[in-house]
């Protein structure tokens, strides 16, 4: 080939220019000697140069990344300025912008994208793309938006259904100027107790251990150490390895910018752990590491304790994921100030103010693609009839089962690069919700206020948690529930006197095995019959009487009880196997070959994929997820664009 070899310049919309990588790589073979014997010393002279090459690689493409021009708009242009509003508490009003139902005649004309799904994933890639002057139509296949932000009213009690604390919301962080940006500021967060997490341990013919987990730099470590004073170096050997991976953390998100051959290259050759050391401690289990750092099993557990955060057991996770959590609540956490629906209601007039619309009862049945392989709209069922939207974009928020497995055309999907990584992959495990309304005030119970339960029924719970998930359904009705997350989202909402006054909530969760009820799953809801009611409700008994025994004086005071099991989060939420977290978050699901192939620009032209599955997994890991998308929607580098705006923020702040 005449040009083989040599390095081309070509413009592209993704930047104002940035190279050929492909040429980059002929060029790397020219330089090195493509019909050399690579031998002896020669072998590592070529090594070496081909490592220099690949760094430079990284370099230009981290500039070009982080400095080009875009023909999007910026969507992040001013700081947020405007006054909050009282809040909207009538109902009828709440309603009309997050129940607006789906019919043809409300789809906006001449789209620029589809999002499926109206979680905080595609909520914030939508919010983004709005700002940035695009007219978004956001489908959610249930009865209101929101994903695992709506919430539910019955019996004069209201329950959120997913949100129960976030980090960095109730300071200004980049991710609250974020935030911020795509609610126009509108949602405030209530900050937590101090002590916003509490681990107890409760065994038959044993006291109560409780061990608080409190926020601010050195305060958790600080009371572990008195609980533990022989304990006391490996309690500061733990916590100096949280803060060693903190910054690898943020780097690890370099994969899913840099061309994938690079990313191969860097990770063969071990060059990509100069970059970021995310992926070498990703390599060994939370459960390795707290392990080879302690022989006492009650304090391991205690570093290991908010894994139900993500799911995973430690001895399937990453030590990287326990850490992300460690540092993201280190400042503390907030509440939404008036419920988690705040986060739906607030984020739309955001898209409508663009023209871009979120209709609800609009299951999305199938990503159209055109007779050149792109992604053109999709077909909407309502009821029995089918609707096809067009758009030159379509953004899958759904999570990636539900978008290749049941959206996509079979043949396309199993094309993708990414359906040989789904089938490694495993679904998140299923979960279980629990929703209980007390009759009288908080005051007037000896409950949490403002803080969380972590309840274990005994120590080294990933063995307990993996012993449990492995009984029958049968075995399984007869022990206690290892795991149990409680809290009581009404003392957490100043709110919540104003619309429910005289009456508490309470919410507790955890992890449950879809195939106990999967025998169940193509029954209709609410009518699947008198044995799987029966079924539920007992789960849900065990979990409520667990509760009481931790906190007695709501024995009496018990006024409802909602169970949610996997089906109910399958018929809800979307999730295919009753899954609150995407995939599992696994070792393997966040090695750095995955996480580059998870990026939101897909193989299938036209197709973009939003959410959980392309960052991690809650409210935080969605929403930069969003963010993630929506930058390579718009070609532009929004987080660029949005640590100017907090800057610029933070400036104006200082001045006044």
């Amino acid at each position: 080939m005449e040009n083989e070899g040599k390095l081309i310049l070509r413009k592209k919309r993704y930047n104002k220019f940035s190279f050929d990588w492909v040429s980059l790589l002929l060029l790397s073979c020219y330089v090195i000697g493509v019909n050399i014997p690579i031998t002896g010393k020669m072998a590592v002279l070529s090594l070496l140069i081909l490592g220099l090459i690949a760094g430079l690689g990284v370099v230009v493409k981290a500039v070009l990344y982080f400095t080009a021009k875009s023909t999007s708009d910026n969507p992040f242009k001013e700081p947020v300025t405007t006054p909050v509003k009282p809040k909207v508490i009538d109902q009828k009003k709440r309603d009309a912008v997050l129940k607006q139902g789906f019919s043809e005649n409300k789809v906006p004309a001449n789209l620029d994208a589809i999002v499926v799904g109206s979680g905080i994933g595609g909520l914030s890639a939508a919010a983004i793309m709005a700002k940035a002057g695009k007219r978004v139509l956001v489908l959610e296949q249930h009865d209101q938006a929101g994903g695992c932000c709506h919430t539910f009213i019955d019996k004069n009690y209201e329950f959120d259904v997913g949100i129960h604390y976030i980090g960095e919301m109730q300071y200004q962080s980049v991710t609250k100027t974020y935030f911020d940006q795509i609610t126009d500021g509108q949602v405030e967060w209530e900050p937590l107790d101090e002590t916003y997490d509490e681990i107890v341990f409760s065994e038959p013919d044993k006291p109560l251990r409780k061990y608080p987990v409190r926020s601010g730099i050195g305060n958790w470590p600080s009371d572990l150490k008195k609980r533990f004073p022989s304990e006391e170096a490996n309690i500061d050997k733990f916590f100096a390895l949280v803060e060693e991976v903190r910054e690898g953390n943020t780097k690890s998100i370099l994969v899913k910018v840099l061309p994938l051959w690079l990313v191969w290259f860097l990770n063969t050759t071990g060059l990509l752990n100069y970059l970021t050391t995310f992926y070498k401690w990703n390599a060994k289990s939370c459960k390795e590491v707290v392990y080879g750092i302690t022989e006492n099993q009650e304090l391991r557990d205690i570093f290991c304790y908010c894994f139900g955060d993500f799911g995973t057991p430690p001895s399937k996770a990453g030590f990287p994921m326990q850490t992300l959590l460690h540092t993201h609540f280190q400042k503390g956490a907030g509440y939404p100030i008036g419920g988690a629906s705040e986060i739906a209601f607030q984020i739309i007039p955001v898209i409508e103010a663009a023209g871009g619309k979120v209709l609800v009862r609009a299951e999305v049945t199938k990503i159209a693609i055109d007779n050149k392989g792109k992604a053109c709209g999709v077909q909407v069922k309502k009821g029995k009839e089918l609707y096809n939207i067009q758009a030159p974009m379509v953004i899958s928020a759904a999570g990636l089962y539900n978008t290749y497995e049941r959206m996509l055309p079979l043949d396309i999907a199993s094309s993708s690069r990414i359906w040989p990584i789904l089938r490694d992959l495993e679904h998140g495990p299923g979960a279980m919700s629990v929703f209980v309304g007390l009759d009288c005030p908080a005051e007037e119970l000896d409950i949490y206020h403002k803080k969380n339960v972590w309840l274990f029924s005994g120590n080294d719970f990933d063995k307990l948690t993996l012993n449990y998930l492995n009984l029958t359904r049968e075995e399984a009705l007869d022990v206690d529930i290892p795991l149990l997350f409680i809290s009581f989202p009404s003392t957490k909402d100043p709110e919540w006197n104003k619309k429910y006054k005289g009456k508490t909530t309470m919410a507790i969760v955890t992890l449950m095995p879809y195939h106990w009820l999967e025998q169940w799953k193509d029954d209709r809801v609410m009518k699947r019959g008198d044995e799987y009611e029966g079924i539920k409700k007992t789960f849900g008994h065990k979990a409520v009487e667990q509760a009481c025994r931790l906190f007695p004086s709501i024995r009496d005071h018990v006024d409802y009880v909602n169970v949610g099991t996997p089906l109910s989060n399958q018929h809800y939420l979307g999730a295919p196997r009753g899954e609150i977290y995407g995939l599992d978050h696994t070792k393997e699901r966040f090695s750095a070959w995955v996480n580059a192939v998870l990026r939101p620009k897909t193989d299938i032209p036209g197709l973009f994929i939003s959410g959980q599955d392309i960052c991690s997994c809650g409210f935080s890991g969605a929403l930069w997820g969003g963010l993630l998308c929506a930058s390579a929607a718009l070609e532009r580098n929004v987080f660029n664009d949005l640590v100017a705006v907090h800057k610029k923020g933070k400036a104006v702040k200082k001045s006044n």
